[in-house]
């Protein structure tokens, strides 16, 4: 007897994954660079219009941002841009911080690549127009993107980034409230530590690094006037 092949259900095409990873991933950096401020509106029908897809995908794409604290829901308005207040904020660094401190053992072998690729970053940000946030934005999300890539965990990394994701708005808005140069000059020497420690092949000094940076912007809002 010969017995019937089982249907078989097909997932969806890697095309149509692809595109919607890439629709989250432009609303995330969006949202992320302040280009979508906080309290404002995204709807659905706007949004399919302009990325020429159905609401289906966008509606899948808001449900992964509000599950990330980005957006939430509200009846009857929309998708609504969230901010963060600076209890939040502070609870947040101080969790970043404790986990730069322990990522030293979960980088990948550092190499004079990575040293070189942070060269480049820190004239990035030296070339930024005084005032320039957007193009500071940018330039963070990149940096911060290539820095989290060296780490060989993907669920720490995970953590990493979707940490960063939650509070880089913040820097943002307290940024034309500080001096500019001397954010810009911090930063610099943030990556200088950064670039020592990698051409001295101590992931351990990587990590705290990286910790160094988040303390730095605890005093940034304290200096903006951030009650944290």
């Amino acid at each position: 007897m010969t017995r019937a092949n089982p249907t078989i259900r097909k997932p969806e095409t890697s095309g149509s994954q692809a595109r919607a990873d890439l629709i989250y991933r432009t609303l995330r950096n969006r949202i992320c660079t302040n280009r979508v401020a906080p309290d404002e509106v995204l709807r659905e029908e706007e949004l399919a219009g302009e990325f020429n897809v159905s609401r289906s995908p966008i509606r899948r794409v808001l449900a992964k941002l509000e599950h990330e604290g980005l957006v939430e829901v509200r009846h009857g308005v929309g998708t609504r841009v969230t901010r963060i207040d600076a209890a939040a904020l502070i609870e947040i660094y101080d969790v970043r911080m404790s986990i730069c401190a322990q990522t030293g053992p979960y980088f990948a072998p550092l190499t004079p690549d990575h040293a070189a690729l942070f060269d480049r970053h820190k004239a990035a940000f030296q070339a930024l127009a005084p005032g320039d946030i957007h193009g500071f934005a940018d330039t963070n999300l990149a940096y911060y993107a290539d820095l989290t890539e060296m780490i060989e965990n993907a669920c720490l990394r995970d953590i990493h980034r979707n940490l960063f994701f939650s509070t880089s708005r913040m820097w943002l808005i307290q940024l034309p409230l500080v001096d500019w140069q001397r954010t810009i000059d911090s930063i610099c020497e943030e990556l200088d530590e950064i670039i020592r420690a990698i051409r001295h092949e101590d992931p351990t000094g990587l990590g705290y690094a990286m910790r160094s940076s988040l303390a730095f912007n605890i005093k940034l809002f304290r200096s903006a006037g951030v009650a944290v």
